[in-house]
């Protein structure tokens, strides 16, 4: 899915920029080339490359769906899914 319409990016460049160990969103974006334009999805990139440091382990994330809790991203879907 796109995050940055501006620049163009998707939630996999961001994720893969992530896991070479950036994780600050403006940070990324630098790294795939072009920094961040009108700022518009800063939060959602940044939420992204939580995501990818996040460390859960299975029994924190069964906690975290028993309560009901959205993961970082689904606040963002809004009905659409999400292709990458």
């Amino acid at each position: 899915m796109y995050v940055c319409l501006c620049n163009g990016y998707r939630d996999s460049e961001i994720s893969e920029v992530a896991r070479s160990g950036v994780r600050c969103a403006r940070r990324a974006y630098f790294e795939m080339g072009s920094g961040p334009r009108c700022g518009q999805c800063l939060e959602m990139a940044q939420d992204i490359i939580d995501e990818v440091h996040e460390e859960k382990t299975p029994l924190r994330h069964a906690q975290s769906m028993e309560a009901g809790q959205p993961t970082p991203r689904a606040k963002y879907n809004h009905g659409v899914s999400s292709q990458t």
